[in-house]
């Protein structure tokens, strides 16, 4: 799993993706439990999911489309639970 470690290359999900779906087509099984530790997009499933919700920086998504559509989705929509970093770390200490 060097792209998905950056062991000896550049980390890159996609490519690390590739290689895992690429390894169980050859059957080997070992991969589909790699494959489950790169990030999906928290709306469409979809891998790799590189960029993060601007917001709270924990959901992932792979493009702007999957961040608009989760935000605005009629059943649990994502501005419904999000909150800024900020103000979460901020209300952790408070609680504290």
């Amino acid at each position: 799993m060097c792209y998905q470690e950056g062991v000896g290359v550049e980390i890159d999900s996609l490519q690390a993706a590739l290689w895992c779906q690429q390894a169980v087509r050859c059957g080997h099984m070992h991969a589909v439990e790699l494959l489950a530790n790169i990030r999906m997009c928290d709306f469409c499933g979809s891998t790799p999911a590189r960029q993060l919700c601007a917001r709270c920086l924990t959901t992932h998504y792979c493009g702007p489309a999957c961040i608009q559509g989760h935000w605005h989705r009629e059943m649990d929509p994502h501005k419904g639970h999000c909150c800024r970093a900020a103000d979460a770390g901020a209300s952790t200490s408070m609680g504290a």
